[in-house]
């Protein structure tokens, strides 16, 4: 047997899982038989200490700006903006309360630039107004901060959050260098309740008044002018208990307490595990990889090794968790909006698939495979803690959140059993090389299958097609951004291919199968279409749009769809799609930004793999 060290013995691997299992805690207890180096820790008269690497990324140093336009003194005679996110009710409630109070202000309207629908017009607001108030956050904005942009154009003013996501609204000021910009908060409840109820709504506005005109009248604090800047020890901490044990479960205390795991125990990142996980790329470690949201930790290679360490992932793995990472910290991906809620899905192409043992058949997505979910659970610890996603502050704002989380989707291909070319190949990858991608994903549809169905073949096509279709959200009928990853089960691939489908025609097939062109519909298909838009299931749409020349397209780019083939035989089909890709042009999107179907990186720098060196 291999020794393992256990304080200053040597012991059997048998001896020293019987010591540990007794007290330690889940894949903490079982650190020195990952075969990642010597986790153990120093044993002397004050008992075992662990020390363990820390895995938070250095914060971007953003320069910290208190407020300094002066507050006005009186609201009478002023010309106040009222920045609506999807708020009507609300600021409706409000103009009445501040033409009330105040009959000689202006009162000026706005959309608001938070909304993702709404272009960038913070400039013109700032030239209109004396003061300004926007909102209400009820939900994850973008990682650019508007608010603080009106403060520096020279605008004081304010913004309303529900209570739940005040502090996120904080640290999104914080980040953009403002800490500490006025948030005015509103009861969740309260407000949620009264979204559609015009009643309740004033209400509410009355209810959060008297703390509105504060925000805009009183005087600037020595503190809101002066802000502390932030400060963090980001050397190695130590844990000492009277037995491995003891210490093991002081770390994964501090760990949860301070939400640097996803909630299940870590593996401690010692010195020694660390640079054996480092073993596995020959990229520097102090490499920058980029910079991770959503408070702008720089990812190193070190640090990216670390969070691989925590997440039990083996040295062979690094490559793959350092190229994920590469994709999501890209300028041109759109990182901030899955760390505050939806998930990435991530997909690995190539040959180093098979060779690090990746389970791409029966049940790819379920727990019992190490490769698929330490993979998947690195990238989620690395938005955690080199991110710094703090999970009482940066959940699914709202909602339940979602296990997925956990791993995330990690889709690895099954190019034994697929009729065509691999996704790396078709994008125009050499054959050697392996690639990872990475998009977001809002919904997860369950497509034509093998299990427990007698669909022809024929019927599998239109179930497909179904599920790529133009959508209707935020009011608007959206197809410029529409991503879909199609995930099909070799059985159906085949199928596909045995009917002469290449993936670039099955592609233009569901485009053709799915559009709505007006000028291609039979008079039933119209009617049934016009019923729709009168029941406003198609925002934007008019009655009066129903004619000769309207196209709705599920997508407007082929490059848009990637078809991937993973699974078994007897398996089903999924479909992973998104209103607007992670590549999309964004508020920080820099001025050479084009939009790419899916980011798309190749594995580098391994050791100990022949694919990705």
């Amino acid at each position: 047997m291999i020794p393992i060290k256990n304080g200053n013995k040597n012991t059997s691997r048998r001896a020293f899982f019987k010591n540990v299992s007794a007290g330690a805690t889940g894949l903490g207890a079982a650190v020195a038989l990952t075969g990642l180096g010597d986790a153990s820790p120093a044993s002397g008269k004050d008992g075992i200490t662990l020390e363990v690497l820390d895995p938070r990324g250095v914060l971007v140093s953003t320069e910290i700006k208190g407020l300094s336009n002066p507050r006005v003194r009186d609201l009478n005679g002023k010309k106040i903006a009222l920045l609506n996110e999807n708020s009507d009710l609300f600021f409706n409630a409000l103009e009445k309360l501040l033409k009330k109070a105040y009959p000689t202000a202006t009162i000026l309207r706005f959309p608001s630039p938070a909304s993702p629908m709404i272009p960038d017009n913070s400039a013109e607001v700032a030239k209109a107004c004396d003061v300004w108030l926007e909102g209400v956050k009820t939900a994850t904005s973008s990682e650019f901060d508007f608010d603080v942009k009106l403060e520096k154009l020279g605008r004081p003013g304010a913004t309303f959050s529900v209570d739940s996501l005040v502090r996120q609204r904080k640290c999104l000021a914080e980040v953009n260098g403002m800490p500490t910009l006025r948030v005015i908060p509103i009861p969740a409840m309260s407000y949620l309740k009264a979204k559609a109820n015009a009643e309740l709504m004033n209400s509410v506005a009355s209810s959060v008044f008297e703390s509105t005109v504060k925000a805009l009248t009183e005087p600037l604090t020595k503190a809101e002018q002066n802000p502390v800047p932030f400060s963090y020890d980001y050397s190695p901490k130590k844990f000492t208990g009277s037995s491995y044990a003891e210490a093991n479960e002081k770390f994964q205390q501090y760990c949860s307490a301070n939400f640097m795991n996803d909630g299940l125990p870590v593996v401690p990142p010692t010195r020694e595990a660390v640079q054996a996980m480092l073993a596995g790329t020959s990229r520097s470690p102090k490499e920058e990889i980029g910079i991770m949201y959503p408070r702008l930790g720089i990812a190193t290679v070190e640090k990216i090794a670390v969070n691989a360490v925590m997440a039990g992932a083996k040295p062979e793995y690094l490559p793959v968790i350092i190229t994920a990472i590469e994709c999501i910290t890209d300028k041109n991906f759109n990182l901030y909006h899955i760390v505050t809620g939806p998930v990435p899905v991530v997909w690995i192409s190539g040959p180093i698939v098979e060779e690090i043992g990746m389970n791409a058949g029966i049940g790819y997505l379920s727990p019992g495979y190490r490769a698929n979910s330490t993979i998947g659970r690195a990238v989620a610890m690395c938005m955690i803690n080199i991110g710094w996603r703090v999970m009482d502050i940066y959940a699914m704002p709202g909602g339940p959140g979602t296990p997925v989380a956990y791993t995330n989707y990690v889709v690895p291909e099954n190019q034994k059993e697929s009729p065509w070319e691999s996704f790396s190949v078709e994008r125009g990858y050499k054959p050697e090389e392996s690639t990872v991608s990475v998009n977001e994903t809002l919904w997860v549809s369950n497509g034509p299958g093998e299990t427990l169905s007698m669909n022809t073949f024929q019927q599998s096509l239109d179930m497909l097609a179904g599920l790529v279709a133009p959508t209707s959200f935020f009011g608007m009928t959206l197809s410029k951004g529409n991503r879909y990853e199609i995930v099909l089960h070799p059985t159906l691939a085949h199928q596909l291919a045995e009917a002469g489908f290449t993936k670039q025609s099955l592609v233009k097939w569901l485009y053709d199968k799915s559009a709505i062109i007006w000028d291609k519909m039979n008079d039933e298909q119209r009617e049934r279409f016009k019923e729709a838009v009168r029941q406003g299931k198609w925002g934007g749409i008019r009655l009066e749009d129903c004619k000769s020349g309207l196209a709705l397209e599920p997508f407007t780019d082929l490059q848009n769809v990637a078809i991937i083939v993973s699974g078994d035989a007897a398996g089903g089909t999924l479909v992973f799609s998104t209103l607007a890709g992670s590549t999309s042009r964004r508020a920080s999107s820099p001025p050479d930004f084009k939009e790419i179907p899916f980011m798309t990186k190749v594995i580098r720098g391994a050791t100990l793999t022949k694919s990705g060196r």
